[in-house]
This record gives structure tokens, C-alpha cells and sequence, in this order.
């Protein structure tokens, strides 16, 4: 695991993620809480062969049981076993405002089941959200911002989406970095007083960083994307 991951998180945290990487096997994707937090909510690890639009259509899952992302943290390693990369992601999870429950394990196991079928080809993200929430309405003055803000481990360039939160966003943003034909290698997006800052680390879809002349057209990707969703359209 890279070091950004060692440093995020305490030894006895990395032993509980180890013991859940392990508990994959050779499974398409393995789901599982590992905390919980007092307002009900949950921190989930999900474990995965990593591919492009993997982040998509785990963004999908969430959006077709209900749950908010209120921070994640994704990372990649290469699996000593198979030589493949593995997607190791970790999203603190909440449900609706308007659903005053906890997160289960129950409803842990659907989002694996709806994400496995994705990850198969069993079924499309048009199909599973098709009976998402509606939109949420922008608050007054709401604002958002893409920006390129430096760069990451490798030389590969750091964005920034700074908007308001609603359902839906982190799945608009992902589909829009996969049309747009780039890859996301690392995210951490974080929650506050209803604003979400989203930062991804992303490369061309063969590794290599974002030229500075694609840098424009990945921008108005997003922020075309995210007008959509807030007019209801994505």
C-alpha cells in the first residue's frame, strides 16, 4: 500500500484491513464494515480488482441504496498473488437525512450484489439507478470549483472539485473523469457543513499524466456534468 495509506491510518486499523483484503479471496468484490460511527453511519472497505470506472460504479451502488458518501479515501496496490492491481477503497457512508436509520450489514450486502453484477457486466449503472433520488436543489449563492491543484506521487496531477453535496455527486464526477478518458490511480473526498471537497489523482488511461493542453477539456467535463445533475439532467 502506498504511504499516504500508512499515514492515514493507525497499526491496528492496517491489521483489521488486511484481515478483509484477505477475506476476498478470488471474489469479483468484497464489501465490508469495519466501523461504525455514532450517528449511524458506517466506514465500509471495498475490495477489488482495479480497472477504470471502478470508482463509477461503486459510485452507482451507493446511489441506488440511498447512501451518502461523506468521505473516502481510495488507494491501489498490486496483488502479491496474481501481479494484478487491486483497488482497496474506503467510504464513510450515511444514509439519507430523510432515513433515520443506520447503515447495516444487510444493506452492505445488497451494494456488494448490485456492485458485482456491475463489475461482471451483468447489468449497466443506467439500470441501477435508474430509480435514484431526485435532484437536490443548489442552495442560494451554492458554487462550484474544478481546479488542477499541483501534483501527486509520481508526477501525476491533483484535481480539485469543490461544490455542494447532494446525491448523486460522486458518480457524476466519476463518470465524467471516465468519459472524459482518464483514470483515477487515488481520491480522498471529505464533508462539511453541506460542502464536499473531492480531490482525485488521475493519469491517462495508460499511466502516463495528464498533458497540460487536456488539463481544459477535463474541467468543463465535470463542471458540465455536475450543472446536469443539479438541473436534474445526468
Amino acid at each position: 500500500m502506498p504511504d499516504r495509506y500508512r499515514a492515514a491510518f493507525d497499526a491496528r486499523a492496517i491489521r483489521e484491513h488486511a484481515a478483509i483484503v484477505a477475506r476476498r479471496a478470488r471474489a469479483p468484490v468484497h464489501v465490508e464494515i469495519w466501523q461504525r460511527l455514532q450517528n449511524g453511519g458506517a466506514g465500509v472497505c471495498i475490495v477489488a480488482d482495479d480497472k477504470p470506472g471502478l470508482l463509477a460504479l461503486i459510485s452507482a451502488s451507493l446511489v441506488a441504496h440511498q447512501m451518502d458518501v461523506v468521505a473516502a479515501h481510495a488507494y491501489t496496490r498490486v496483488d502479491p498473488e496474481t501481479g494484478r492491481g487491486e483497488a482497496v477503497d474506503f467510504l464513510w457512508l450515511q444514509r439519507d437525512a430523510s432515513l433515520a436509520l443506520p447503515v447495516r450489514q444487510a444493506d452492505v450486502t445488497r451494494i456488494a450484489e448490485v456492485l458485482r453484477a456491475l463489475i461482471m457486466g451483468e447489468t449497466t449503472i443506467e439500470r441501477v439507478i435508474r430509480r435514484a433520488r431526485a435532484p437536490k436543489p443548489a442552495p442560494p449563492g451554492a458554487t462550484t470549483h474544478v481546479t488542477f491543484d499541483g501534483t501527486g506521487e509520481g508526477g501525476l496531477a491533483v484535481l480539485t472539485v469543490e461544490t455542494f453535496d447532494r446525491p448523486g455527486l460522486l458518480l457524476t464526477i466519476t463518470q465524467a473523469l471516465h468519459r472524459a478518458g482518464v483514470q483515477i490511480v487515488a481520491t480522498d473526498a471529505s464533508t462539511r457543513d453541506g460542502r464536499v471537497v473531492d480531490r482525485f489523482t488521475i493519469a491517462e488511461i495508460d499511466g502516463t499524466p495528464i498533458r497540460a493542453q487536456r488539463r481544459g477539456t477535463v474541467q468543463m467535463e465535470i463542471l458540465s456534468a455536475i450543472e446536469a445533475l443539479a438541473r436534474g439532467l445526468a
